[in-house]
C-alpha cells in the first residue's frame, strides 16, 4: 500500500504544475496554450532537477566514497517500500547541506519561467526522488519537509540576488545562483522579479563569549570563555515599509553571522520573509501586516537550534525630519524546529546510551514570538531584539534515553551604533541566549550564552 501511495503522491506533484499558477484567472489567449508552456518548463526544470541529484550522487560515490550513494535497483525498491524515519544526520547535514539542495531544486523551476509555487512543487519532486532513489538510506521525515521548504526560502532569495547580481557582476551571479546561471547560458529566458536589493550590510567583529551549562542533578558544567573573531552579512531586499506583495519574497531579510576562535565556532543565520502583505497608514507613520515564513537558527560548539516557521509579521515605520523610529512584531507557529540536547554535547553518559550520536537535538513544533525596535536620531542608532519560543519534540523523533518533553528558548540583543562616514559605522552590541530543556527521565538542563562584541559596519544602500 505505501508503494502505490508514494507513487500516486510522485505523479501528483508531477501533474500539478501544468495548470495555471493563478486559479480563478481566465485561460490565456489562444485556449490552453499557457498551459501547455507551464507543463513544457515543469518538464525541463524536472530534468534539472534529476541531473542535480545524479551530480550529487555521482560526487558521494566517486569523489567521497560515501556508502549511502552506491544506488542500484534493488535499494530503490526498499526504499519505495520502507516506512519513512526521522533520520540520524548531523546538523549541517539537516540544517544546511538540505536547504541548499531543496534550493537547487528550486531554483530549476524559477529559472524555468515557473512561478514561487510551482518551484516549490518542482522541490518537492527533487526531494521525493532523492529520498527514494538517490541514496541507500531509509527516506527521512524531516528531510521531506526540510529540503523543499527552507530550500524554498533559500532558493528565492538566492534566485532574486542572481537576478540584480548578473547586471552588475556575473561572475558572482554563477556562484549565487549556478543553476540560473547555466539555465540563461543555454538560451532560456533570462529571469526578471518585482523587487531589487535595497542594502547589505558587512560587519567584522571581536569580543568575547561566554556560556555555562547547569545540569540540576550533577551540578554546573565548565564554563566557556573565548575571545572570537568573526564577520557578519546582512541583506534587505524590497521595500523597507509599507509594502504590499506582487510576489512571495519581493521582501526579505536574510543575515549570516559567524564568530571563531580556538576549539569555539558559532554561525547564526536568519531568512525571514513576506508570502503575502499588504501596507497600512496609520499613526503618522507606514506599516506592513502580512503572512511570513522564517528559517533561522545556530550551530556552535556549545548548542545548536533551528526555526522554520510561517505566522503574522508586522513592521511600523514612522520617519521624521532627522530621526526615525521602527518597530516589529510577529508570532510565527514553529513547523520544524530543532534544539540540541546539553547532555549529548557535553559528553554525559545517561545510562547506556552511547556518547556523542552523530544526531544530538531534537525535531519538533511549537510557538515563536519575536519583537525588535530601533531609534535613528541624528549619527546614532539604537536597537533592541527579543524572542521567546517553546518546542515539543515529535514523539518519534525522540533520542532513546534523553527524551525531552519541551525547550524553551530566549533571546535579547542590544546595541548602539555610530555612524562616522557616509557608509560606514561603528558599534557596540550584547546578546544573550537562555536555553531550558525538560527531561521526562533525566534531570533538566540550563544553558546560559552570552557574548559581547565591537563591530565596523560598512553598508550599501541604493539612493
Amino acid at each position: 500500500m505505501r508503494f502505490f501511495f508514494r507513487i500516486f503522491l510522485f505523479i501528483s506533484l508531477v501533474c500539478l504544475p501544468a495548470f495555471p499558477g493563478e486559479p480563478g484567472l481566465p485561460p490565456a489567449e489562444g485556449g490552453g496554450r499557457k498551459d501547455e508552456s507551464t507543463a513544457k518548463n515543469f518538464a525541463i526544470a524536472v530534468g534539472d532537477v534529476i541531473a542535480v541529484d545524479l551530480v550529487f550522487n555521482s560526487i558521494a560515490r566517486i569523489f567521497l566514497q560515501e556508502d549511502y550513494a552506491y544506488t542500484d535497483k534493488s535499494t530503490m525498491m526498499a526504499n519505495l517500500k520502507s516506512r519513512w524515519v526521522w533520520d540520524e544526520d548531523g546538523y549541517f547535514m539537516n540544517q544546511f547541506g538540505h536547504p541548499y539542495q531543496g534550493s537547487l531544486y528550486f531554483k530549476s523551476g524559477r529559472a524555468n519561467g515557473l512561478d514561487f509555487w510551482q518551484s516549490l512543487a518542482v522541490a518537492a519532486v527533487g526531494s521525493f526522488l532523492w529520498e527514494e532513489f538517490g541514496e541507500t538510506t531509509t527516506p527521512s521525515v524531516n528531510d521531506i519537509i526540510t529540503t523543499p521548504v527552507c530550500g524554498m526560502l533559500v532558493g528565492e532569495s538566492l534566485h532574486r540576488l542572481y537576478v540584480d547580481a548578473s547586471e552588475i557582476c556575473p561572475a558572482l551571479a554563477w556562484i549565487l545562483s549556478p543553476v540560473d546561471a547555466m539555465n540563461e547560458a543555454l538560451g532560456r529566458k533570462k529571469a526578471s522579479v518585482s523587487g531589487r536589493t535595497e542594502e547589505i550590510d558587512v560587519m567584522f567583529h571581536g569580543g568575547g563569549n561566554f556560556s555555562r551549562t547547569k545540569f540540576f542533578a550533577w551540578g554546573k558544567g565548565n564554563p566557556v570563555r573565548k575571545a572570537t573573531l568573526g564577520g557578519a552579512l546582512r541583506i534587505l531586499y524590497g521595500e523597507r515599509c509599507a509594502h504590499s506583495t506582487v510576489e512571495p519574497f519581493d521582501w526579505f531579510e536574510a543575515e549570516l553571522d559567524s564568530a571563531f576562535s580556538s576549539h569555539f565556532y558559532r554561525v547564526d543565520f536568519a531568512i525571514d520573509g513576506f508570502l503575502y502583505s499588504r501596507a497600512i497608514y496609520l499613526g503618522g507613520g507606514e506599516a506592513t501586516l502580512g503572512l511570513n515564513l522564517l528559517y533561522s537558527g545556530r550551530k556552535s560548539s556549545d548548542a545548536a537550534y533551528s526555526d522554520a516557521a510561517t505566522g503574522v509579521k508586522f513592521i511600523f515605520f514612522r520617519p521624521e525630519e532627522s530621526s526615525s523610529l521602527r518597530f516589529g512584531a510577529q508570532l510565527d507557529g514553529i513547523f520544524m524546529g530543532t534544539r540540541s540536547l546539553a547532555y549529548l554535547y557535553e559528553d554525559v553518559d545517561i545510562g547506556s546510551y552511547r556518547k556523542n550520536p552523530v544526531r544530538s537535538y531534537d525535531f519538533g513544533y511549537g510557538m515563536l514570538l519575536a519583537l525588535d525596535s530601533s531609534a535613528e536620531i541624528g549619527n546614532w542608532l539604537l536597537y533592541s531584539e527579543a524572542e521567546a519560543s517553546i518546542l515539543f519534540p515529535y514523539p518519534s523523533s525522540e533520542l532513546k534515553g534523553s527524551e525531552c518533553s519541551s525547550h524553551f528558548l530566549a533571546k535579547g540583543r542590544l546595541g548602539i551604533e555610530r555612524a562616522l562616514a557616509r557608509n560606514f559605522s561603528l558599534g557596540l552590541s550584547v546578546s544573550s541566549v537562555a536555553k531550558s530543556d525538560s527531561y521526562t527521565a533525566v534531570p533538566d538542563t540550563f544553558q546560559f550564552l552570552n557574548c559581547a562584541r565591537l563591530y565596523g559596519k560598512f553598508a550599501f544602500r541604493r539612493r
